[in-house]
């Protein structure tokens, strides 16, 4: 007989990896942190005074000076329902309230949010530095690295466009909620399951207002799991926090879903979402903008290394097959770069991270969605963040293999190296402000720079005209229209000829050449008649133009198109003086009767109706003087000559 075979004994199966629990120690005294924040807070908002003395440049009209939304703080549900960036509309609402349409409230606020930004950089490097991951090697230079980082970046000029900008607080805004998620996740990883509740309440809304403020937050999905992969699993996939980051950022498909809809459906000051931005974008395909964005990419990351020939305005010319090297040799670098930092993943985690975080939070805007400016230097202000930081990181290793003399006191070596580096930067940051502050020597900056480009040389036409200088604004308008109709430059597009011409043809209106102003403000409607904050100033200078010539059919008919799209009591009151000069005072009375309501109070309509009032009663009165008694026979009699 056979002897029953044994069952085969099955192997225990593993049990599944867990991610790791880390716990992250102070090694410094809170008086050593409190010194180091307000040092930094420093470092970030003095170099930046000279620009608190500018004006509103660019797009700041339409984000603040014409915009009707930010003249209110309440009801809130106004901004969630006009506004793509309802939180970063909201501060513009605030600081309204504060200082009404005086620039340097808003300046204020501008340089506030960059120093949130630079201390929560600190507190983020303070925590990457102390990860097992990192600190082997970074964890005895811990809180002079974190303070390197944060100080290069409060001072570098590359931040100065979306500090001293108004209209780019949306990047500083988006990047200090950016940094608070980042921050809230390392803490909810790094700590036991059971105190993670209060940390992932706070990435949930850290994420929502960092998407409320702008789109760049998304990017949250990728750079997180990033960092887990490389510095909290030891780049094991199985150890990541994967429900920590999907669970608190499952709102943010809403937000997204919702932004979106509203961004492409709904209206905007300058136009369609579409004439910008997006898939629809009709100016260039999304590979052209992606093989241009190499050659931009690469020219952002020189100015980190070399922030020298900043541009407020760049005229940065499209990819094309006449240039092939254009795409190619940028390309070529990005690729190298990318190569090297993963082969460096196991003994340079952080390098490895920081060209991650560099890539990912610049993809919204320099990837395959094509955005009408190709080249912007805002867009540089996150990941400067984690570049600073690596800097900071490298310039210790650096440090470390100086001769045995230099290395004596150690601590001592890298602070000085640090300072001095932070001083060129901030003195280069000055200069930047400076212009800033001034905004003719900022658009002649731009000028300077890119002599091509008919856009900067609208809105340094604009800005002498604002500044009371008719014949410099009209010459540099003409060069800007001639520039345009060259069609050379990638700023030639319609819009930029639409304003071109009707600000043309509103310094030819001041100066009273209202035969050659006219052709000029009908042709910026024929190239930009879409644009919400064009059609009615260019129809309200065709009106008057009409009432030069007393062709009062026309005036009327321009002064209501122009109330259609921007209705205040100043118009409604001029074309009820054009109705009364055109014989129509019932028609006048109507539309101040409507004016009296809207606008209760108002000065200029009080005085229109009483004039019309006093003149009905004059008329009255005279009829009733001329109207003599009735002779024998019912026949009326003569009235007196006028």
């Amino acid at each position: 007989m056979s002897r029953p075979r044994p069952k085969p004994t099955q192997a225990p199966r593993p049990e599944p990896r867990r991610p790791p629990v880390v716990v992250i120690a102070a090694t410094a005294p809170w008086s050593a942190h409190l010194l180091a924040l307000v040092v930094i807070a420093l470092l970030a908002s003095a170099p930046y005074v000279p620009s608190l003395g500018g004006d509103f440049v660019y797009d700041d009209p339409n984000a603040v000076t014409q915009s009707t939304l930010i003249r209110s703080l309440t009801p809130i549900r106004t901004f969630l329902a006009l506004s793509t960036r309802p939180l970063t509309d909201y501060t513009y609402a605030i600081d309204y309230a504060i200082g009404g349409l005086q620039p340097t409230v808003y300046h204020e606020t501008g340089i506030l949010l960059h120093v949130c930004t630079a201390l929560l950089a600190y507190v983020l490097a303070w925590l990457l530095l102390g990860l097992p991951s990192l600190s082997p090697r970074y964890g005895g230079a811990r809180l002079a690295i974190a303070w390197a980082a944060a100080a290069l970046f409060a001072v570098h000029p590359l931040a100065s466009e979306t500090v001293a900008y108004i209209s780019s607080r949306s990047e500083s805004l988006a990047a200090m909620w950016y940094l608070v998620a980042v921050i809230a996740y390392l803490r909810a990883a790094t700590a036991p399951p059971d105190r993670r509740r209060g940390w992932k309440a706070l990435i949930i809304a850290a994420a929502v207002l960092g998407a409320a403020s702008k789109e760049t937050v998304f990017t949250l999905f990728a750079v997180l799991p990033l960092l887990d992969w490389l510095l909290l699993a030891e780049r094991d996939w199985r150890r990541v926090h994967w429900r920590l980051i999907v669970v608190p950022l499952l709102p943010l498909v809403f937000v997204a879903l919702v932004l979106l809809i509203r961004a492409f459906k709904g209206p905007m000051s300058m136009g369609d979402y579409a004439a910008t931005a997006g898939f629809s974008f009709d100016r260039f395909g999304p590979m052209q903008y992606l093989a241009t964005q190499f050659g931009v990419i690469a020219h952002y990351l020189r100015l980190a290394v070399l922030p020298i020939g900043q541009t407020f305005d760049y005229d940065w010319p499209l990819a094309s097959i006449q240039a092939p090297l254009a795409v190619v040799l940028p390309l070529a670098v990005l690729v190298a770069l990318v190569i090297g930092a993963w082969r460096l993943r196991a003994t340079q985690p952080l390098a490895t991270f920081v060209a991650g975080w560099v890539l990912l939070t610049l993809a919204p805007t320099s990837s395959v969605m094509p955005i009408a400016d190709l080249a912007v230097e805002r867009r540089m202000y996150l990941p400067l963040i984690g570049l600073m930081l690596l800097a900071a990181a490298w310039l210790h290793d650096l440090c470390v293999r100086l001769p045995i003399e230099w290395r004596r006191r150690p601590a001592l070596t890298y602070g000085l190296f640090a300072a001095a580096l932070a001083a060129v930067l901030a003195s280069l940051t000055w200069q930047r402000a400076v212009l800033w502050g001034d905004a003719i020597a900022l658009h002649e900056d731009g000028v300077r720079r890119a002599p091509g480009n008919p856009r900067i040389r609208l809105n340094l036409g604009v800005t002498y005209l604002n500044n009371g200088d008719s014949q410099r604004a009209y010459e540099t308008l003409v060069e800007a229209k001639r520039l345009y109709d060259r069609g050379e430059s990638v700023q030639a597009f319609p819009r930029i000829g639409a304003f071109i011409h009707y600000n043309l043809g509103a310094v030819l209106f001041a100066r009273k050449q209202f035969d050659e102003a006219e052709p000029q403000l009908q042709r910026s409607l024929e190239l930009g008649g879409q644009y919400l904050a064009l059609r009615p100033m260019a129809n309200m200078l065709l009106s008057r133009i009409a009432v030069q010539r007393q062709d009062w059919d026309v005036a009327v008919e321009r002064m209501q198109e122009a109330l259609k799209y921007q209705d205040n009591a100043d118009w409604r009151v001029d074309l009820a003086q054009i109705m009364v000069r055109a014989g129509n005072p019932i028609g006048a009375r109507l539309i101040l009767n409507a004016a009296r309501k809207d606008y209760p109070g108002n000065p200029r309509v009080e005085a229109l109706l009483q004039r019309l009032d006093a003149e009905d009663q004059r008329a009255a009165a005279e009829r009733r003087a001329g109207a003599a008694p009735r002779g024998a026979g019912g026949a009326p009699a003569a009235q007196p000559a006028r």
